[in-house]
């Protein structure tokens, strides 16, 4: 369907109605305890469905590759992340004065930047916390931010996130509008702290800041690359620095996989061999050379599909390297060499060296 069907026509007053349904249908069915591979099969292909309707770009993509039709989720065409940067073909199911909210990509002031678009933010949200209870990660109390708070961060689906998980007042958001760290009350605190960032913030704060010892129970959320700015950490050092810095076992550090592209987020705390996604997630590592589906146990381009991106693209590839352990969990390996930096920690790094 394209949009000539203007406000109050009745293909367009029947599109809302399916849409609004459809929204509705994945809402009750995310807020389950699990999904069989049938009823996925059958959510991934309504979805699918949905967005060839409503999605002209998405679907000249799907139709130029010979898979606007698809008997079950792994045959779903993925869209390269570069797409959504193509502002003259927005990636949305839905007319441009129905978006709600836009997330923009990280880049700097010349660089172009991905938008995504939602008609509501209402399955976003739920697939945050939903997310977070289906992968039973850790009741959140006593939470602290190194981020802008949201009002300054208007378009990071990162600081969003973050909001969902916590409403807290603005004196916990530790990074000001001029990209000061600004720690007030979190070195005097005596119950166990939640505290998340991005792992370039938690380097400017371990270069710019005394050690803050956190209560004992405390641990740290941490999400985006740290290589290729000012040093370069592996995983396993960064994790030993931040715990020194803050006197918390290494084991308590928790870190997250996601992109501004997708809804839904990935987790894996220290000692797991791999992040893990909610059940409305599949997984897919494709051979760079064939562009089919890796051997088992064989690196390629991590592709996503995540049923959360209702309003958008259901199908992602990642420019980054991994190896699948089953549906929705996969080993990551790190960037493609040839990819450009970007993520959420490169946005917390331009931010703070703007001091």
């Amino acid at each position: 369907m394209d949009w000539l069907c203007k406000n109050g026509g009745a293909g367009y007053r029947c599109a809302v109605a399916c849409s609004s349904l459809l929204h509705d249908d994945l809402l009750s069915w995310l807020s389950g305890a699990g999904a069989d591979a049938a009823s996925f099969d059958a959510m991934a292909r309504r979805v699918f469905t949905h967005q060839m309707k409503r999605n002209p770009c998405y679907r000249r993509y799907a139709e130029a590759l010979g898979r606007e039709e698809i008997t079950g989720w792994r045959d779903i065409p993925a869209l390269p992340t570069d797409a959504f940067k193509l502002h003259s073909h927005p990636l949305r199911c839905h007319p441009p004065e129905e978006t709600t909210r836009v997330f923009l990509t990280s880049g700097t002031t010349t660089e172009v930047r991905g938008r995504h678009e939602f008609r509501t933010l209402e399955i976003y949200e739920a697939s945050i916390r939903h997310g977070w209870q289906q992968l039973a990660l850790p009741e959140i109390q006593n939470p602290w931010f190194l981020s802008q708070a949201p009002p300054h961060a208007p378009h990071s689906s990162l600081v969003h996130m973050f909001l969902t998980l916590a409403d807290v007042p603005g004196e916990r958001w530790l990074i000001d509008v001029a990209g000061n760290i600004q720690l007030g009350g979190l070195a005097g605190q005596t119950t166990p702290v939640a505290f998340f960032s991005t792992a370039i913030a938690l380097l400017r704060m371990m270069e710019s800041q005394p050690p803050t010892v956190l209560p004992p129970g405390s641990w740290v959320f941490e999400t985006g690359g740290y290589k290729g700015l000012t040093e370069t950490l592996e995983p396993p050092e960064f994790r030993h620095r931040v715990a020194a810095f803050f006197q918390i076992p290494p084991d308590r550090i928790l870190n997250e996989y996601s992109m501004t592209e997708l809804s839904s987020q990935f987790y894996r705390w220290p000692g797991e061999p791999y992040h893990r996604g909610p059940f409305w997630t599949r997984i897919r590592v494709i051979d760079p050379e064939t562009g089919t589906p890796a051997a088992k146990g064989q690196p390629g381009y991590l592709e996503i599909i995540d049923l959360a991106n209702v309003d958008s693209v259901v199908a992602i590839r990642t420019q980054d390297l991994a190896i699948a352990h089953g549906d929705s969990a996969f080993v990551l390996l790190g960037r493609d060499p040839g990819a450009l930096p970007r993520g959420c920690s490169r946005a917390a790094d331009d931010l703070l060296k703007k001091r």
